[in-house]
């Protein structure tokens, strides 16, 4: 079982055509994200004090991600506000109710107003021990109830420096799709190595690797992988966003420590939002 599971995704690799720059089409109908993951910051005067502050774009679809004890706040101050900003858990649990003391349900973020939930999160996979199955069995709960699931991947410094990069991607993708028939997620390529360190991949790099998620993506639900939005996070924020917003594969960002500045949030926001006028 193993070998025909590393096979497949040798026969994935071998089969991605090298795509240069120039010969991508730009985003053609995906729809952009900016999406805030505050991850275990802010408290309640600051979430009410940073949805004062932030702006929204009609040509970008903003959402914000808080800890769980400030989304039924958010929800208020984001209706309070009239903006158009979408909001999203952090994680979920992957049964809809039990004894799971600490944990947080699909119906319990619906109640709260999210539409959105960031599942697979690097940090999750390695504090909380959450493999490819577990994500599957997340990603698909939420699709059900009908909220859009932010799903992370991502290769290790190890694993890049030993060029697994492919191999981690695509195992992470295949499980976290395996048997969901909906279209309806989002990707986020979000490098390990890459993620609060204050290193980023180059905006040619992370065009790459998206390249190569949506051709693995293509290979799983075919044409329509053109429509799925790819994500790039890792230390990505108001100076190297120009350049992630002019790659055509990448569809937007997932933004953690410079999501928590209003200021710089907004800035993320405006620049992926020219980038959708210019296209």
């Amino acid at each position: 079982m193993e070998q025909s599971i590393e096979n497949y995704i040798k026969n994935l690799v071998r089969d991605v055509i090298g795509q240069t720059l120039g010969g991508l089409q730009s985003q053609r109908d995906r729809q952009t994200y900016v999406i805030a993951n505050w991850k275990m910051n802010k408290n309640l005067a600051e979430t009410a004090e940073f949805f004062q502050q932030i702006n929204s774009s009609k040509d970008v679809s903003v959402v914000v991600c808080p800890p769980t004890q400030l989304l039924y706040p958010a929800h208020l101050f984001i209706k309070q506000s009239g903006k158009p900003i979408g909001l999203g858990g952090q994680n979920v649990h992957w049964a809809e109710k039990g004894a799971y003391t600490g944990e947080t349900s699909i119906n319990m973020l619906k109640d709260v107003g999210c539409d959105y939930c960031i599942i697979g999160h690097s940090e999750r996979r390695q504090y909380a021990g959450e493999d490819d199955q577990l994500i599957n069995k997340k990603a698909s709960l939420a699709i059900q109830a009908g909220i859009t699931p932010i799903i992370c991947i991502g290769e290790t410094l190890e694993e890049k420096n030993s060029m697994q990069t492919e191999h981690v991607l695509s195992t992470q993708l295949i499980g976290a799709l395996k048997e969901i028939d909906s279209h309806n997620f989002i990707l986020a390529y979000e490098p390990v190595w890459a993620i609060g360190t204050g290193q980023s991949a180059t905006a040619e790099l992370a065009q790459q690797t998206h390249a190569y998620i949506r051709s693995v993506l293509t290979k799983l639900i075919g044409d329509k992988a053109e429509g799925i939005s790819i994500l790039y996070g890792g230390s990505a924020n108001e100076s190297n966003a120009a350049e992630y917003s002019a790659m055509p594969d990448i569809d937007g960002v997932l933004v953690g420590g410079a999501s928590l500045n209003a200021k710089s949030f907004d800035a993320i926001i405006n620049v992926f939002a020219k980038g959708d006028q210019n296209q």
